[in-house]
């Protein structure tokens, strides 16, 4: 380990003023995936559709989005201890490894490969978190969505199927409960304003896509009454 830490230091000593990012960062994530690999985890490696016996056309790559931004966003949020958040299309549960040190009462996460949901499901009992649940299911015929009060998105999906989640999603909600959706790099902005969502910040993510947050109650959204950070 110390090897490694020492090959990150290295870099950033030799790189052109003191740094060079994308250098850097591709250490930084050998290093966090070898030590998942030594602690017996599976959160960071990417798979593809095609891996999965999947149709690249239906979903995205499965790839992790638990970071800084992410842990800044939610440090953010007017997040209570009652509060339910679910990651759809959560791939490994990389967000929801981050989500989970926020003070939720349940961190789920719902996932349309068995292959995928099993990692998620092992990493959280091997972590010991019992307020994280996978759901093996399809992100369209998913039937739970007005148990949650956040809803969170890593551009799981082209635009159709998003179309047909947030249909899902707009027939399960509750007019008079606030609902919040966490969209990260929001390719499919207007699919989500056209069911019933209003864009009320904007974030910034590692890539410089942009996490944007929603409301169905954005006059009245309690996340307006705390500032900013």
């Amino acid at each position: 380990m110390q090897a490694l830490r020492t090959l990150v230091n290295i870099c950033r000593m030799f790189s052109p003023n003191k740094a060079h990012p994308s250098l850097v960062a591709s250490v930084n994530r050998r290093v966090r995936i070898w030590i998942d690999k030594r602690d017996g985890l599976d959160f960071l490696l990417v798979v593809k559709p095609q891996e999965l016996g999947l149709d690249e056309n239906l979903i995205h790559r499965a790839s992790p989005s638990g970071n800084k931004y992410l842990r800044k966003l939610l440090l953010d949020l007017d997040i209570q201890a009652s509060d339910a958040i679910l990651d759809v299309g959560c791939a490994k549960g990389s967000a929801m490894r981050t989500m989970l040190e926020s003070p939720f009462a349940k961190v789920d996460g719902v996932e349309i490969s068995q292959k995928l949901a099993a990692i998620a499901s092992a990493n959280f009992r091997r972590l010991g978190k019992v307020n994280a649940h996978i759901f093996n299911a399809n992100a369209v015929d998913f039937d739970g969505y007005g148990n949650y009060d956040f809803l969170y998105f890593y551009n799981p999906f082209p635009a159709e199927v998003m179309r047909q989640t947030m249909a899902q999603v707009q027939r399960q909600l509750d007019p008079a409960r606030e609902l919040v959706i966490i969209y990260n790099t929001p390719i499919c902005h207007d699919i989500v304003v056209k069911h019933g969502f209003t864009s009320i910040r904007d974030y910034p993510d590692q890539w410089g896509n942009g996490i944007r947050i929603y409301s169905n109650r954005p006059a009245t959204s309690r996340l307006l009454a705390k500032p900013r950070a």
